[in-house]
């Protein structure tokens, strides 16, 4: 009897576990889950501050060639900060700024300008080319900036690429090779001096989100556009940017973005040169905006001599800062050719100069 008592103990016990372990698995008599009526809501993703590690000891400038034959460049979707500047016949050239991130092929490299060297300077960054014009070089002796030059460089620093491409546009680096070259000069290495960074911003809003800029004349002519996305990069929203209306993207396929734009009004003339090289006042001051999470902030921008770092400030005075990730600095000779929402301005403004 006490047997028959024990495996009927047994037995019930082990319907109970049972129970307990389809509760587990699934609701109660099919059930459907008791849902919250009012949900926590999920946090939203805080904004990218900047690294404390970067991948470079410190900030090194790349002159890079923006004529037809180099495009697409490499690279440039690495950099910190690209400075857009007329050169020559109203071509455009680069100078990419790398410090957070690493490049492993940079150019095509092309030759030092005497106001891209003085940014440089404020900058306390390598700067690195390839030649230069007669007065970029005495800007460089002069400031005795830390320069590197890839005519004195060997085959395996500055190399030529076997891809068509002709000199001068085939002519390329990396960053660690610039690094090495740096530390063998004995250069001291510090991290760039550019406008600080800001999780919050206020200006006045894009309506569509469109900045457009009108560069050149005639057959040198083209247009430069930004229009923001949202969705776009890991913050929110980031600026596509276009040439001649087509968007931009590297030699390996990388797409070019902006999280800042800073567009600084500069007095730009034709030199009589052959070709026709530019003279570029980036020491003094002058008007400029700045364009970020889809907002327009109005200022000035602000450089004391070629040893100090370039300043952007808005109206009330208050230093303009930057979005973490990529700034694209747009030098134009008036802040008129800059158009914002209006999808056609900018080019019939292009049309108008040819």
């Amino acid at each position: 009897m006490k047997k028959a008592l024990a495996l009927v103990l047994i037995f019930a016990l082990s319907l109970g576990a049972m129970s307990v372990f389809t509760a587990c698995g699934k609701d109660n008599a099919g059930e459907p889950p008791v849902v919250d009526p009012n949900p926590e809501p999920e946090p939203e993703p805080e904004p990218r501050i900047p690294e404390d590690d970067p991948e470079l000891p410190g900030a090194f400038l790349v002159m890079i060639d923006n004529m037809e034959d180099a495009r697409p460049q490499s690279g440039l979707d690495k950099a910190d900060v690209v400075f857009e500047i007329e050169a020559e016949g109203g071509i455009t050239r680069y100078m990419a700024l790398f410090y957070n991130n690493a490049a492993e092929k940079v150019g095509p490299v092309r030759s030092a300008r005497y106001y891209f060297a003085q940014l440089a300077k404020g900058l306390d960054g390598v700067y690195a080319h390839v030649g230069g014009s007669t007065d970029g070089y005495s800007t460089i002796k002069e400031l005795k900036i830390k320069d590197i030059d890839g005519i004195k460089a060997t085959s395996k620093q500055f190399w030529r690429s076997k891809d068509g491409r002709k000199a001068p546009h085939n002519c390329y680096t990396s960053t660690d090779i610039l690094v090495e070259m740096a530390q063998d000069k004995s250069y001291e290495l510090t991290p760039p001096k550019l406008p600080a960074y800001a999780l919050t911003f206020e200006g006045e809003p894009l309506e569509s989100g469109r900045v457009k800029l009108a560069y050149g004349k005639g057959k040198n002519g083209y247009t430069v556009e930004y229009v923001w996305e949202e969705g776009l990069g890991p913050d929110g929203g980031q600026y596509r940017r276009y040439m001649k209306g087509e968007p931009a993207y590297t030699l390996e396929g990388e797409p070019l973005v902006a999280d800042t734009i800073f567009i600084m009004e500069c007095t730009i003339k034709g030199r009589n040169t052959k070709p026709v090289t530019s003279s570029v006042d980036v020491i003094g001051s002058g008007q400029a905006v700045c364009v970020v999470e889809n907002r327009v902030i109005k200022g000035t921008w602000n450089k004391e001599s070629a040893e100090a770092p370039l300043v952007f400030k808005d109206e009330a005075g208050n230093e303009m800062c930057r979005k973490f990730g990529r700034t694209w600095v747009q030098v134009v000779p008036s802040l008129d050719i800059v158009s914002y929402d209006d999808p056609n301005a900018a080019n019939a403004a292009n049309t108008e100069a040819q």
